[in-house]
Order: C-alpha cells, then sequence, then structure tokens
C-alpha cells in the first residue's frame, strides 16, 4: 500500500492555549499569518475537514526550539 503524508503546523497566540492561533500553516499554504488573522479559520475545523478528505492523524510532535505549537502528520492511502 502506498501513502501520501500532508502536515498541518500552528503557533498559538500568546504562551498558553486560549485556541487563538498566530500561524497556521499546511504544508506550505500558509493559512493564518500574524499579518492577516483568520477568525473562521480553526484547528479543529480544519482537522475535521481533513479527515472528511480521508486524511488519518499519525503523529503530534512539538517543537523543542523554545516557541509553543505543533505540528500534526496525516496519512491517506493512494
Amino acid at each position: 500500500m502506498k501513502w501520501e503524508y500532508t502536515q498541518l503546523r500552528f503557533v498559538p497566540k500568546g504562551k498558553s492555549w486560549t485556541g487563538e492561533i498566530e500561524e497556521l500553516w499546511l504544508d506550505d499554504q500558509q493559512l493564518i499569518s500574524r499579518s492577516h488573522p483568520q477568525r473562521d479559520v480553526t484547528l479543529v475545523g480544519l482537522m475535521n475537514e481533513l479527515g472528511l478528505q480521508g486524511w488519518e492523524l499519525v503523529t503530534y510532535a512539538q517543537p523543542f526550539t523554545g516557541y509553543h505549537g505543533g505540528c500534526y502528520t496525516f496519512k491517506r492511502s493512494i
């Protein structure tokens, strides 16, 4: 079986999780940036959308680079 992968990366607004996102990336496409906040795009909403498209969450990693945020990796069969 062959797989394709996609990554959803985010940086929350502030140092604790409030649900607000400062930056959000889907692979190389930036969906939310500091200069272009999006109130209608949410992390959970985007994850649900990926699930409807057949993507399955396989890993979550929190970086050790000093900033808060994370990276979700999804896969689906091709």
